[in-house]
């Protein structure tokens, strides 16, 4: 639950992953979304064999992978931030905190709170689509050939975006309450 760089995949999960039941979920989210890229490559692998060996593609593949990207973005974006794994401008941000270490937390607290109220949007406005998808009996693909419900995928998106916005909420509290340590101890020296 850190913002700090984590790119060495052989040291030991952060004490806070996934101790919490919002890690465990956060993080079975995660590899959900990675057994979706499996899936969604095993798919277009048989539908490149059938396609050029038997001559005969699988139906809806498009359609699928398509949407597979929508859900596994949203199934990983909660388990990206939880991590320190999204992407972002370092550049700036870090020698900052080095700096002033209050400062820059509450900067990186600031910036939390804009990620708060972009996932909580989306989340609100793709409540309304998943409502419609349910109630409507929404489907994708071509009727007779290859359809499927849009629910399914609605869901993810509001699920992940909300749990997304929950994640930066504890980003935001995590810098806040770091920066006010830091102000604290500063004041003791």
């Amino acid at each position: 639950m850190s913002y700090e760089a984590n790119t060495d995949l052989e040291q030991a999960p952060p004490p806070s992953a996934p101790t919490s039941l919002f890690g465990r979920v956060v993080d079975g989210l995660n590899a959900l979304g990675s057994v979706v890229i499996g899936l969604v490559m095993l798919l277009m692998v048989a539908d490149v064999l059938m396609r050029n060996l038997l001559n005969q593609p699988i139906d809806g593949v498009a359609e699928l992978v398509a949407t597979s990207i929508i859900v596994i973005v949203f199934l990983q974006l909660p388990g990206t931030l939880r991590h320190g794994r999204m992407s972002r401008a370092d550049l700036f941000i870090d020698p900052f905190t080095l700096k002033r270490p209050v400062a820059g937390h509450r900067l990186r607290a600031l910036f939390s709170l804009a990620g708060i109220f972009a996932c909580a949007v989306i989340a609100y406005a793709s409540w309304p689509m998943l409502v419609r998808a349910w109630v409507g009996n929404e489907f994708l693909g071509v009727e007779g050939v290859f359809t499927f419900p849009t629910w399914p995928m609605r869901a993810v998106v509001v699920l992940g975006s909300a749990l997304a916005a929950l994640q930066y909420a504890l980003l935001t509290w995590q810098d806040w309450r770091h920066a006010g340590h830091v102000a604290r101890e500063a004041s003791h020296v």
